[in-house]
């Protein structure tokens, strides 16, 4: 069965190279990059297909931006790379399973190893990854699976001298100071390791150098259903043990399937953990910030602060291109919550200090996503200002509001008019002929003209006129 299997597996990588497709081995900065789908691993994916025993299929992680069906990884670190191929094998009236099989270069062709299959019972793979976690060179294979009950399962596996042995089991993690003893298992016995995984059913993770002491964190997120409790551990390795740092719980959460983990830099000394949370009952999505100390989570912001609240997910980012992470935010009053057509977007960053008020504004947005603008709201008016939308014909008028200083009324300030390419609107004696309106933008579907309503309101706010039109642009490109 090997030598058929090595033949068949000859005869694709011959069909790559008369194909013009390269087999030479990835540079080390590739081997962790998520494969690209090109014609060669389309025929290794169908190569090794073929050769899988029946009932068994090629399949992809969740996280599928570290990983794919097939992946080039130089586990061993001796020059050459191997292919890890996860799978999942599935029979009527039986369990199903899932896991992963190791091919190893030879020569000209791959090949499949007497101990280089793993699969444990369950029904999808969450994660699989690969990075050294203790340092000693090489890299193991974390996989993260669903078992027949529907519990979030954590196993690393090492591969040393062709063989695959399961080096971690990774269910008692959520108590503060337990050390996870390493195995040294064979994959075919690793059901005798699974330990109970206690009051935690799903779990999720990220692998990462989050400070400077040189070790590989694990950072996992365990949730239990029941009481809707999130614990955040993390987890460190040495070459005999796992251990487990610190853990932090939230209260209140909804989930954690559309939670976020984001690591980099918080501030212009500090790498951190930044988690989008789903909580509360009105289903927002709070933001939690932390950075480690002495092996301890040490909290910037809390997702429970209105400022870090928001009615639904967006991605954390680099607003002012400063290389530090910036926190969005949605004022609930100010913004579209049931079609999410539009939304003023508030952006803060930590100042380093962790007083009360550390999280700073840096920047907000208004983004109209369904008409394809973005205002940058001035600094002079962040958090001031309201929008009323309003048609006239084919116009789109939206009317940007502000408090008079001195009434206490909201009133219009400047109204966005929106155009579309595609009507048969006629201005000649309209609007758009007044010395009060500019256009400011202009795109393939519409034109954006601002009509000034209030100067003394603008002066009162000591926003200059031309600073105002600056600020549009396209929402997307």
């Amino acid at each position: 069965m090997k030598k058929l299997i090595k033949l068949m597996l000859l005869a694709v990588v011959l069909l790559l190279t008369t194909t013009g497709c390269s087999t030479s081995t990835k540079s080390p900065e590739k081997l962790l990059t998520k494969p690209n789908y090109d014609e060669e691993k389309a025929l290794l994916n169908s190569g090794i297909s073929k050769v899988l025993y029946q009932n068994v299929n090629l399949v992809f992680p969740e996280n599928l931006k570290e990983s794919g069906k097939i992946n080039y990884v130089d586990l061993d670190e001796d020059g050459k790379n191997e292919i890890v191929a996860f799978q999942k094998k599935e029979k009527i009236n039986s369990d199903s399973k899932v896991g992963f099989l190791i091919l190893r270069e030879d020569k000209e062709s791959y090949s499949f190893l007497e101990d280089g299959v793993v699969l444990e019972k369950g029904d999808k793979i969450e994660y699989g990854g690969f990075y050294d976690l203790d340092g000693d060179g090489n890299k193991e294979i974390i996989m993260q699976y669903k078992d027949q009950d529907n519990i979030s399962r954590l196993k690393v596996y090492a591969f040393k001298d062709n063989k695959i042995s399961l080096k971690y089991q990774l269910d008692e993690i959520f108590a503060d100071g337990n050390i996870i003893p390493k195995l040294n298992l064979s994959p075919n016995n690793t059901d005798s390791a699974t330990s109970s995984a206690g009051d935690i059913d799903n779990k999720k993770i990220k692998i990462s150098y989050i400070n400077d002491d040189n070790n590989m964190d694990m950072v996992v997120l365990g949730y239990n259903s029941s009481n809707r409790v999130l614990k955040i551990s993390l987890v460190q390795f040495t070459s005999e043990r796992a251990i487990v740092k610190d853990v932090k719980t939230i209260d209140d959460v909804n989930g954690i399937s559309e939670a976020y983990i984001t690591i980099g830099n918080i501030s212009k000394y500090e790498k951190g953990i930044i988690l989008d949370i789903p909580i509360g009952k009105d289903g927002a999505v709070g933001t939690e910030v932390m950075y480690v100390k002495d092996d301890k989570f040490v909290t910037v912001a809390n997702c429970k602060d209105e400022n870090m609240k928001k009615a639904y997910y967006v991605p954390v980012g680099d607003m002012n291109k400063d290389n530090i992470i910036d926190i969005p935010s949605i004022p609930a009053n100010r913004s579209s919550f049931i079609d999410k057509a539009y939304a003023y977007i508030t952006y803060y960053q930590w100042n380093g200090n962790l007083d009360e008020n550390n999280m700073e504004i840096i920047g907000q947005s208004y983004y109209n996503y369904q008409y394809n603008f973005r205002f940058s709201v001035p600094k002079e008016m962040q958090n001031l200002l309201y929008t009323e939308q309003k048609y006239e014909g084919e116009k789109i008028q939206l009317e940007f509001k502000a408090t008079n200083v001195k009434t206490g009324t909201l009133e219009t300030v400047f109204t966005v008019v929106v155009k579309p390419k595609s009507g048969t609107i006629e201005d000649k004696k309209g609007l758009t002929n007044s010395k009060d309106v500019v256009q400011v933008l202009e795109n393939e579907d519409y034109t954006y003209d601002i009509i000034i309503n209030n100067r003394k309101i603008l002066k009162d706010y000591g926003v200059e006129e031309n600073k105002l039109k600056e600020s549009f642009s396209n929402t997307y490109e």
